[in-house]
């Protein structure tokens, strides 16, 4: 048992290390909230932010502010249902060792990487940003994605967990295996392509009354849905060619294709297991 407290003691010290070698702040807390506020290099121009976590959820909310403000808390109480009091005591023993989180927050010419060192931890990062920013937000397991109140381009990635974005101007990518998207867009970003992606899940997007946009609509097994006045055609179907040794694979896909307010750039819409939903906004 001593010998693995001294292994986690000396990894902790590598890590700490390593971030400031890197020239990155390394925030190591335990059960409580870490706050880092940085200063942008160029406050007043667009900030990006880039983020990525293996364990967790990242919350980006937009503000008035110029500086970019990472909280960070552990958050696995939020995902597994225990009671971490009553967990601690066990035959009459009290666990002396507390879960604890790291990160390391870095800002570099208005780009600002925010990476969870905690990797067998839950971690959930609320983040303020300047309104006017571009974001690539990436997180894997246990969590969620939701970004509020941006304009500029957003990139939004989940394997097992939600995507939303709510109250954006700009243009979106947004891509999860095992969950919903849902989107709420005031301005688009004229001739700027979009994509909305997830296996399992459904899909719903509300965009402004007056978009103009090509649809590339797909659905397996649910259903293609708007109230837009749309040209729909029957886009030709969509045919992946794979050869693998002596083994070939050819997968044959049907889309849906429908034109709001004339056509314009490429919006794609993908399910396998749930329903698409593209919604009028005001």
């Amino acid at each position: 048992m001593k010998f693995q407290s001294y292994l986690s003691l000396a990894f902790a010290v590598l890590v700490f290390a390593v971030l400031v070698l890197a020239g990155a702040q390394p925030v190591v807390a335990q059960d409580d909230v870490q706050t880092v506020a940085l200063p942008l290099s160029r406050p007043g121009e667009t900030v990006e932010l880039r983020v990525k976590v293996t364990r967790g959820s990242i919350f980006v909310q937009g503000y008035d502010g110029s500086d970019v403000i990472v909280e960070g808390r552990n958050a696995a109480h939020e995902f597994d249902g225990h009671d971490d009091e009553n967990e601690s005591q066990r035959d009459g023993m009290r666990r002396l060792n507390t879960k604890s989180i790291a990160f390391a927050v870095e800002e570099k010419d208005n780009v600002v990487e925010v990476t969870s060192k905690s990797w067998n931890e839950d971690i959930r990062f609320d983040i303020k940003v300047p309104r006017r920013a571009s974001l690539n937000l990436r997180t894997v397991n246990n969590g969620d994605v939701e970004v509020r109140d941006i304009e500029g381009e957003l990139d939004l990635g989940n394997t097992n967990g939600d995507i939303a974005a709510y109250d954006i101007s700009g243009s979106i990518t947004a891509a999860t295996t095992n969950g919903d998207v849902t989107v709420t867009m005031t301005k688009v970003t004229a001739n700027k392509a979009m994509a909305f992606t997830t296996l399992n899940g459904d899909i719903d997007v509300t965009f402004p009354s007056n978009l103009k946009a090509d649809l590339r609509m797909r659905s397996s097994y649910g259903d293609l849905l708007t109230d837009f006045d749309v040209q729909v055609s029957a886009a030709p179907p969509k045919i992946e060619r794979e050869a693998t040794g002596s083994r070939v694979q050819v997968k044959v896909e049907n889309e849906v294709s429908a034109k709001v307010g004339g056509g314009g750039p490429e919006f794609t819409f993908k399910s396998f297991h749930g329903d698409v939903v593209v919604r009028k906004g005001g």
